[in-house]
């Protein structure tokens, strides 16, 4: 799989895969903190000055969201923001750009990775299951931590794929799946509580589960690839 990575978010000495860990766990903790900045200030009128100044962002980078400004921007190969806006249903503005070429193939590469296809198909099994089963409520914590765990792991897949496979960044790669395995883990435990408790059919639950191993599996096969590239 040739490209280049989308970013390089590493300094310019190499990380292994525990550097990487700490780096993506700082990376959790900033998300979670813009999460709650986001919802404590949604209605606020300086909101985003706010939030900037409490991230510690460039204030003068908000600028970044006006109206069609990525298009003319030389350093969108590099912008998080316009990654999500190709990853999104409006592509129509990302086919303006010539160079958006290149960004849209980093995901679409992501099809011929089965530990990706394999957990994005479980994922959306998961979600399709517990949907269907009325005693399965949203606000229980053990169907929220099953629903997590499913989406969250192809999506740090993806993250991994994001991050490239050049020099000491197939290190952060390999880190993110790590973490997917995690995520897989977390879901299959919060499965099986349910099954537990009463809440669904055992049967449907041991298929899942049994689902969530091949996933695992899938994934820990790419994590072995991975280290035979590093």
């Amino acid at each position: 799989m040739k490209r280049r990575p989308v970013r390089e978010p590493h300094p310019s000495e190499e990380w292994d895969e525990e550097q990487w860990e700490r780096f993506l766990q700082r990376a959790d903790a900033r998300a979670a903190k813009f999460q709650e900045l986001l919802e404590t200030l949604v209605d606020h009128p300086e909101g985003d000055r706010i939030i900037a100044q409490e991230m510690g962002w460039n204030i003068k980078s908000l600028s970044c969201a006006e109206e069609g400004a990525c298009l003319q921007c030389d350093r969108r190969a590099d912008c998080e923001a316009y990654e999500m806006m190709l990853l999104s249903d409006n592509r129509e503005r990302a086919e303006e750009d010539p160079d958006a070429d290149d960004l849209t193939a980093c995901f679409d590469e992501l099809e011929e990775v089965p530990a990706y296809t394999l957990s994005r198909s479980f994922a959306e099994e998961v979600c399709a299951f517990l949907r269907s089963r009325a005693a399965a409520r949203i606000d229980d914590e053990d169907v929220r931590s099953a629903l997590l765990g499913s989406m969250t792991t192809p999506a740090q897949i993806a993250g991994g794929h994001g991050i490239g496979y050049d020099g000491d960044a197939i290190n952060g790669n390999i880190a993110n799946c790590k973490r997917a395995r995690r995520n897989l883990a977390a879901c299959s435990e919060a499965l099986h509580q349910l099954d537990l408790r009463g809440l669904v059919d055992a049967a449907d639950i041991a298929r899942l589960r049994a689902r969530a191993q091949e996933v695992d599996r899938a994934i820990g096969l790419w994590i072995d690839s991975l280290r035979r590239r590093a």
